[in-house]
């Protein structure tokens, strides 16, 4: 019983997490229509949440087995998608929008670990 109980709350977080990436995605959308702006706020927040999770379950055991799980694998997993962060910057790519692919770049890479960083310091 315990391995499925670890099974359904990653099931749990995952759905949340790919909740709020959907949520984030489509507000943005409305302002930001021809950018992956949803996905790139979505990688960047569970980018420092990763950070400051990681500090407050693991290093200083804040929060144990099976919901360490729940949280940092399946929320977190379900929140960034770098799978989607793939075909975004693909398709910026193709498009030849380098200016954009630039950005985008920059900010799911270097400012989301700069963002991890952040989140491990505050915590």
């Amino acid at each position: 019983m315990d391995n499925m109980k670890v099974f359904l709350l990653v099931f749990l977080g995952s759905g949340i997490g790919g909740t709020l990436r959907f949520s984030i995605s489509r507000i943005a959308a409305k302002f930001y229509p021809t950018f992956p702006f949803g996905t790139l706020v979505s990688n960047l927040l569970g980018m420092f949440l990763i950070g400051l999770f990681t500090l407050w379950f693991i290093d200083k055991n804040m929060l144990v087995s099976p919901y360490r799980e729940m949280v940092l694998v399946g929320f977190l997993g379900g929140l960034t998608t770098f799978s989607s962060f793939g075909f975004e910057t693909y398709t910026l790519f193709v498009q030849n929008r380098m200016l954009d692919l630039s950005f985008y770049l920059l900010g799911n890479i270097v400012i989301g670990f700069a963002l991890l960083l952040l989140g491990r310091y505050l915590g």
